[in-house]
C-alpha cells in the first residue's frame, strides 16, 4: 500500500497528467478515424471511376448490340417477305410447259388413234405441316382402232418421264365400229423439270 507522503506532487498535477492522456488517446483515435474514412473515400471514389468508365464503354457495346439486332431483325423480314413472294409466283410459274406436254402427248399417240379432247387441272392440296402440294392432272379423250392401242398407248405415257400414274377411266366401243372411245387420266411428273434441264 502506497503511504500517502510518498506522493509529494499535489492532486491537480495528476488530474491534467490524466487530462492530457486522454486527450492524447482522442486525439490519435480521431486520427485513426479520419485516416480510415479516407481512404474508405478514395477506394469508393477510384470505384466510381472505373463504374463510370465501365459504363461508357457498355454503353458503346449496347449501341453496337442495338444496330445489329434491328440489322438482323429487318434481314430476317426481308428474308421472310421474299419466301412469301417466291410462294406466290411459284402458283404462276408452270413446271413443265404446256406445248411440252402437249408434244408429248400427240407423239406418243399410236396410229391411226386421235385425241379428242385435253384437259389440264391444277391440284392444290394443304399438307399436315401447312405446306401446299400442287399437282397438274391431265384427262384425255380419245379414240383408237382397238384395244391394243390403248394398251400401247398407256404403256407409252407411263414409261414418259413427262408423266405418271396413268389410268384407264373407260374404253367403249363406238356403235357397230371397231373403234373405241377412251378416257386416261395421268398426272404430270414433278420430276418433269429436272429431266427437261438434263436434256438441254
Amino acid at each position: 500500500m502506497k503511504h500517502p507522503f510518498d506522493d509529494f506532487l499535489p492532486p491537480s498535477v495528476h488530474t491534467n497528467r490524466e487530462d492530457k492522456r486522454v486527450i492524447r488517446i482522442g486525439i490519435v483515435l480521431v486520427a485513426v478515424v479520419s485516416i480510415a474514412t479516407a481512404a474508405a473515400f478514395a477506394t469508393t471514389l477510384s470505384g466510381w471511376r472505373g463504374l463510370l468508365q465501365n459504363r461508357g464503354s457498355v454503353a458503346v457495346r449496347w449501341d453496337d448490340a442495338n444496330i445489329r439486332v434491328q440489322a438482323l431483325v429487318k434481314a430476317q423480314k426481308m428474308t421472310k417477305d421474299s419466301i412469301e413472294i417466291a410462294s406466290h409466283l411459284e402458283r404462276f410459274v408452270d413446271g413443265v410447259p404446256r406445248s411440252l406436254i402437249l408434244w408429248e402427248l400427240t407423239q406418243l399417240l399410236p396410229e391411226q388413234s386421235a385425241l379428242s379432247d385435253i384437259r389440264l387441272e391444277t391440284r392444290v392440296r394443304i399438307t399436315d405441316d401447312k405446306h401446299e402440294e400442287r399437282k397438274e392432272m391431265i384427262t384425255l379423250l380419245g379414240i383408237a382402232p382397238n384395244d391394243s392401242s390403248i394398251s400401247a398407248y398407256i404403256e407409252a405415257l407411263s414409261t414418259s418421264t413427262y408423266f405418271s400414274n396413268v389410268s384407264l377411266m373407260y374404253a367403249q366401243q363406238e356403235g357397230n365400229t371397231t373403234n373405241r372411245n377412251f378416257s386416261m387420266q395421268l398426272e404430270v411428273s414433278s420430276n418433269a423439270s429436272f429431266v427437261m434441264e438434263t436434256e438441254r
